[in-house]
């Protein structure tokens, strides 16, 4: 296949790069930069699949290096382009079937493939047993991965028991698609012309697909008088409001308990724009508009930054606003539940945090420091899980397991440590301890 330089985009396409850091950007100290010459591909076109099959597809091979604003060359940060995937592969196939509709003259329809799952987008017109026809490889995926997934729930090990689990979960079965995949592919073929390709598939369909001659002569005719009829039904008039509830349920139904960012969003809402428009083409930024408004009326903002990146639009988290009558106990509050506190566990001591007595007071002796070093005026905490611990009555000597917690950063917090030849994390203060405030950990 001939390898062709993809060009910057003509004026009236939707760009392939979202915005908000979610798009190819290069690599700058901490920050990110977004290429204002776009990226440099390698394009190679394929008509078929390797089982033989028409199937248009084309693959992209990337250049690693994008020219910044000043003229010079950079790095792209390869983590956002993989992280941005689904979202971009969502882009493609809205682009070429709008294409393809354009120039033919055909209108989409969406098709359940799986029940329960997404529709597909499919030319109108063309009978689902031609589909089935050029889906050979789909067939041969489900039956090794049902193979697959007998033996996953009937392994044993010596001992008779299971290895894995007596059902198949959605990770799993994962998993063995690609293992279904990697052993079913067939290997690739030598390139023919199109037009050789198009009189063998032809030929091949009226024998093996079920489906009249007549019937697949006129397959165009047919394909546009189904356009047609689409055309006059289907309004070309995006209500973004309504879109923007349809992608947040969408999205927080089927992303795990419910949390997604805004690439799964943006995702979404290009499928949401394939479905409606059947085949037509969008202007520009409506899909970021639809974003904007689920994010802004249905979506709530669970982020809980740590880091630089966590403050940047693209990775903010999200979650419906609407309320559930049994919500997951993740989607009700993501702070972990405190542990009981009826009292320590067994053959384990309390551990308590060693505080400076000598940091206040104002005596020059260290009698006189511990005199008025009493930490009773500390407020109470109210957070549920937290026990205050009585004082003791006179200065002690507490023995505590060395933590990741900070020391006294006073001028007196060091303190003799013991030389235990098997506890060598073990500490020992002969300093008066006052009452903290600690949970459980």
């Amino acid at each position: 296949m001939r390898p062709s330089v993809t060009c910057p985009q003509p004026a009236g396409r939707p760009r392939s790069d979202p915005r908000a850091g979610a798009g190819p950007s290069l690599r700058r100290g901490c920050a990110a930069v977004r290429p204002p010459g776009g990226l440099v591909a390698a394009r190679f076109r394929h008509y078929e699949a390797r089982s033989g099959m028409p199937l248009l597809h084309d693959h992209l091979m990337l250049s690693v290096k994008g020219q910044r604003l000043n003229g010079k060359w950079g790095s792209v940060h390869s983590e956002v382009l993989f992280e941005n995937t689904v979202a971009a592969s969502a882009l493609y196939n809205e682009i070429v079937m709008a294409e393809v509709c354009e120039v033919l003259g055909l209108a989409s329809e969406p098709r359940t493939v799986t029940a329960g799952r997404r529709s597909v987008m499919e030319i109108a017109g063309v009978p689902h047993e031609l589909i089935r026809w050029t889906s050979r490889r789909s067939d041969q995926l489900a039956a090794c991965r049902a193979e697959l997934e007998h033996e996953y729930v009937t392994a044993v090990d010596d001992d008779g028991n299971l290895k894995f689990a007596p059902e198949v979960s959605e990770q799993a079965r994962a998993k063995l698609n690609r293992i279904a995949a990697k052993m079913t592919r067939p290997p690739k073929q030598q390139a023919r012309p199109l037009a050789q390709l198009r009189a063998w598939w032809k030929t091949s369909a009226i024998l093996t697909s079920g489906v009249a001659g007549d019937v697949i002569n006129s397959l165009l005719e047919r394909a546009r008088v189904a356009a047609a009829a689409i055309r006059a039904r289907v309004a070309a008039v995006v209500d973004v409001a309504l879109a923007a509830v349809d992608v947040t349920a969408m999205v927080f139904v089927m992303n795990k308990d419910g949390f997604f960012h805004r690439r799964h969003l943006l995702a979404e809402a290009r499928r949401h724009l394939a479905l409606v428009l059947r085949g037509r083409r969008r202007e520009p930024g409506l899909d970021e508009r639809i974003v904007d408004a689920a994010i802004a009326t249905h979506c709530l903002d669970i982020s809980e930054p740590k880091t630089l990146r966590g403050h940047m639009p693209a990775y903010r988290f999200y979650t419906a606003r609407w309320p559930l009558a049994d919500p997951p106990p993740a989607a009700a509050d993501r702070r972990p539940t405190p542990r009981p506190t009826t009292g320590p566990r067994p053959g384990r001591a309390i551990r308590t945090r060693p505080v400076c007595p000598w940091s206040r007071g104002s005596g020059t002796s260290r009698a006189s420091r511990c005199s008025t070093s009493a930490r009773s005026s500390l407020p109470p905490f109210s957070a549920p899980g937290w026990v205050p611990r009585a004082a003791p009555a006179a200065p002690c000597t507490t023995t505590w397991w060395c933590t990741s917690r900070p020391r006294c950063r006073s001028s007196c917090s060091s303190s003799p440590r013991s030389s235990h030849p098997r506890r060598p994390a073990r500490r020992s203060t002969s300093r008066p301890c006052a009452p903290t405030w600690r949970p459980w950990s």
